[in-house]
């Protein structure tokens, strides 16, 4: 999209984001006349402001302290400094455009970067530790050190928060699942075995990064880390207004410290929900919130009266769940006044997000209906894969009315913005439409079963679940389907019933072949035997039992859709797979069960051999599958080596409706889950993940699948809808 053109009105939604315009279609061109020619003098000259760099108006002469928080301005080594942040998360975001993304937020005037860090994907198995050095396909993307560096170089300062629980959307809020293999656990409490990981980890990542900080009494000076989270949101976790664990605040709290932590210390919370139930010792106390920021604002403000006001998230956006009906948004006019409030408190703001990124791979979040413990049906809900957010900047990086709306409040709004330098914001590629991929060999489910390893199949009495299994040395199954096994004589008229719900989509095979209906439709997951929306769920066994009299292999394989990110204690103890009551069939409890683990891992699907000719019209029948087919990519190379971004879409008109749900990867990289449940049509592939030839597409695919592949350059994330 041209940088400093203003932009045609489109038919489609997506682009009217882009391109300024509101949900309802209405052009958004009411920017004041200032704004007008500020945008103009910005394209023209590329800088505006003066020529001094934020690191050399806030060093001065030299560096004496970091971040206080007393009275109604924070200063930094003694100079007021508003706190204009905008979170970016390393891990959804591909390493190639960590550099333009940082430019783009420095140029909307933001000076501060808010950074999560994920447990699940430093810590993926007990004591193995990836900062960048790892094997899997997120290795590339988790050099912590590397990015707070980058964040310094674009002349921004940084506010950590280390976890060791992020929520954020993210699989079980960044905690990795080989906590659960023990029994009992205590998240995000003073149980000795969680606090004792919990350590470990802040070690190896404070090792990393203390000697960025801006100011310590040691010596290290002139890093970007200005403010330290304690933990998040945790005046929530808990019930009603029973006391927290601030004792396990405490903890965290020294373990910070004692590592070499000497930034300013915060916690964050919705004041009007939980107070300061989430803060200890007086730390800076700050707030998440949406609607209602008046409110927000004069609580936490009678909470801390003297202490300034800094809105860690500001939520511009919403994500999404599969099976909803629409894409959540908030329009640039609601956007404009929450900011405009914010501003109008003297508050320092960070913009929750301010680009979303994606959830690659299985690495989705989820949540559980419902409000402190009660529950509503189907009680869970997983996130999707685009985390766009609706925010200023888009899921693949493009500049959008909300972005322009930033920069010109901003602008007008920050007392440093005529004394420091701004950079002109970068030019951002359209994305591309390549070629269709053909879909010329398949692997169907009773083969692909067959290429899992025996190191990754046990025979345990009861159904249970991934985390427990005694694979991964002793850390269990943290992502992908588990199958469950066994071989038994079976008749037409049997019920199968399973108690308790399945975590989380159940489908059952006799002999390889798909017999329950598929979950599609938000109809299905209170209907269709093997959603988890049911409870002791029943299944009549009436077809593929010829021959079955003498026995039939029956597979109940189970897809572990994301585990919940946020909600109450209990809710944390969330195993995938089947575990919470025996399977029956005909009322007797089948025991002895084998317990296969496909984890669907990049690195396995390399190995596999047994790729079959492949055509649709004779795999018509429901049952998963995987397919592969070939990308082919000719097109001339950017000046900066990176072909262009483009979508996979399932919901054209030819052929792509036949992809029911299922996950991609590219060239080797899981790029996320589809489901045609919505609202979510297309999916995000970073253009550094192809190559100019031959690119290796494989789907798979758990119903039905076509044999075609297209692609798209605009986004499909659902009707969008703005709610309260």
């Amino acid at each position: 999209y041209p940088l400093c053109a203003l932009p045609p009105t489109t038919k489609q939604w997506y682009q009217r984001r882009v391109h300024g315009e509101s949900n309802t279609g209405a052009t958004v061109m009411d920017l004041k006349f200032f704004s007008f020619w500020i945008f103009l003098l910005s394209c023209s000259s590329g800088i505006l402001g003066g020529d001094l760099s934020l690191y050399e108006y806030f060093q001065g002469d030299g560096i004496n302290e970091g971040l206080t928080a007393n009275g109604d301005e924070f200063k930094l080594n003694g100079k007021d400094l508003k706190i204009l942040s905008g979170s970016l998360h390393y891990f959804r975001v591909h390493p190639s455009f960590w550099k333009t993304r940082l430019q783009q937020y420095k140029a909307a005037g933001l000076n501060t970067v808010d950074v999560y860090v994920p447990w699940n994907l430093h810590e993926p198995q007990r004591g193995e530790f990836d900062f960048g050095g790892g094997s899997s396909q997120f290795s590339p993307f988790l050099n912590l050190t590397l990015f707070l560096e980058m964040i310094r170089e674009e002349d921004m300062f940084a506010l950590l928060r280390p976890g060791p629980y992020i929520c954020g959307e993210w699989e079980f809020g960044g905690l990795p699942s080989w906590l659960l293999h023990d029994h009992p656990m205590y998240f995000r409490s003073s149980f000795g075995p969680y606090q004792e990981r919990a350590e470990i980890l802040l070690h190896e990542i404070i090792s990393r990064v203390k000697h960025l900080q801006f100011y310590t009494e040691s010596g290290s000076k002139g890093g970007p880390l200005i403010m330290t989270q304690i933990e998040n949101e945790f005046g929530n976790y808990g019930y009603g207004d029973h006391p927290r664990d601030k004792e396990h605040l405490k903890f965290l709290k020294s373990v910070l410290r004692q590592e070499g932590i000497e930034t300013l210390l915060f916690t964050s919370d919705t004041p009007t929900l939980t107070g300061d139930w989430g803060n200890i010792d007086y730390e800076l106390m700050t707030a998440n919130f949406k609607w209602k920021s008046l409110e927000e604002l004069e609580r936490l403000k009678e909470i801390r009266p003297n202490a300034p006001i800094l809105v860690s998230e500001f939520w511009p956006g919403w994500f999404d769940h599969w099976f909803e009906p629409n894409h959540e948004i908030l329009s640039e006019e609601d956007f404009r006044g929450i900011l405009g409030n914010i501003f109008n408190f003297n508050g320092s703001v960070n913009f929750y997000m301010f680009h979303g990124g994606t959830n690659f791979a299985f690495m989705n979040g989820a949540n559980v209906i419902g409000f402190g413990g009660a529950e509503v049906a189907p009680n869970y809900e997983a996130d999707v894969t685009s985390y766009d957010y609706d925010a200023p900047l888009t899921e693949s990086g493009h500049y959008t009315a909300k972005y322009n709306a930033t920069a010109e409040m901003i602008a007008a709004y920050d007392p440093l913005y005529d004394l420091l330098s701004h950079p002109p914001r970068p030019a951002i590629a359209p994305a591309s439409t390549y070629s269709d991929v053909t879909f010329t060999e398949f692997i169907p489910y009773w083969d692909i079963i067959e290429k899992i390893p025996e190191q990754f199949r046990e025979v345990l009495a009861k159904p249970t679940p991934m985390e427990k299994l005694d694979i991964n040395n002793g850390n269990g199954q943290s992502y992908g389907y588990i199958v469950y096994r066994k071989t038994l004589p079976l008749l037409p008229g049997m019920v199968l019933k399973i108690r308790g719900h399945p975590r989380d989509l159940v489908q059952v095979m006799i002999n390889g072949v798909e017999v329950n209906p598929p979950v599609l439709t938000v109809g299905d997951l209170m209907k269709n035997f093997g959603s988890f929306g049911l409870r002791d769920a029943e299944f009549e066994l009436l077809s593929h039992l010829d021959g079955c009299e003498a026995g039939c292999t029956l597979d109940l394989m189970v897809e572990n859709l994301g585990r919940a990110n946020f909600g109450s204690p209990h809710n944390f103890q969330q195993l995938k797979g089947l575990w919470e009551g025996d399977v029956l069939l005909d009322d007797q409890p089948l025991d002895d069960w084998e317990h296969i683990a496909v984890e669907m891992k990049p690195e396995w699907l390399a190995t596999l051999d047994n790729w079959q000719p492949y055509s649709l019209e004779d795999n018509l029948h429901f049952g998963p599958r995987l397919l592969k087919g070939t990308l082919t990519v000719d097109v001339p190379t950017p000046e900066n080596g990176l072909l262009p971004d483009t979508f996979f879409d399932y919901d054209c008109d030819e052929g792509c409706m036949d992809w029911k749900h299922g996950a991609v990867f590219v060239n080797g990289f899981n790029i996320g889950r589809y489901h045609q449940a919505g609202p979510q049509k297309s999916l995000y592939i970073p253009g550094p993940l192809l190559h100019q030839g031959e690119n290796t597409i494989i789907v798979f695919e758990n119903y039905l699948g076509s044999d075609v592949m297209k692609f798209t350059n605009i986004p499909n994330y659902g009707v969008p809808v703005t709610q309260v």
